[in-house]
């Protein structure tokens, strides 16, 4: 698997990716606060010291406004290339590619924390797990064409190995939060490679 290099951050992209961290963060703290069906895009802009046309700009909908580092792991799967013919490749590039997104955000302290508290928002506000869902299922059907082109795969093919690293991927992320709040220590990376090996060991004692 070929990995292009990053592209150069202008000063442009930063600064509109620190306003989108600011709504981010503003939209965390009020459906905290009020919940999501409590909340209004005005409010959120206004905590967020933005206009609501910016808001909408670079958030598009109240619910979308938190999820705001989820665009790594979909801009991740460009790296994706060059990997032959099998579907078993392909789940293993995909995993990687996740693997270091997810060692990326372990890294981050505030990245890592935003995540935080969106997983725990997720799990009671179906407001939010319904946007989490959507956007899911959009990106997939952005990126299933262009990886299938790309690797030489059927489309079928790719939206199976996605279907499965994405809940691998998911899975990560919800019992990393869960352990979290109870107190106990996991990295990303060590919980991704164990939702992988009882997922497959789940999947071989159905065979």
């Amino acid at each position: 698997m070929s990995t292009p290099a990053a592209p150069v951050e202008g000063l442009r992209d930063r600064r509109r990716r620190e306003t989108a961290v600011e709504i981010c963060a503003a939209a965390l703290d009020l459906f905290e606060e009020k919940g999501v069906s409590g909340t209004t895009v005005d409010e959120i802009a206004a905590h967020a010291g933005v206009s609501p046309r910016t808001f909408f700009r670079l958030a598009g909908t109240k619910e979308d406004a938190v999820f705001v580092d989820d665009g790594r792991f979909a801009d991740a799967l460009t790296g994706v290339s060059d990997i032959g013919d099998d579907i078993a490749a392909l789940l293993t590039a995909l995993r990687q590619v996740f693997a270091r997104e997810l060692e990326l955000l372990d890294a981050d302290a505030r990245a890592r924390e935003r995540f935080l508290r969106v997983r725990r928002l997720i799990a009671h506000e179906p407001a939010l797990l319904g946007a989490a869902v959507r956007r899911e299922v959009t990106s997939a059907d952005r990126f299933v064409p262009e990886i299938a082109e790309r690797v030489g795969l059927d489309e079928l093919d790719v939206r199976t190995a996605l279907g499965i690293a994405g809940l691998e991927m998911r899975t990560t992320l919800d019992e990393w939060a869960r352990r979290h709040d109870a107190g106990e220590t996991a990295t990303l990376e060590d919980l991704h490679l164990e939702v992988q090996a009882r997922l497959s060991r789940a999947v071989t004692s159905r065979a």
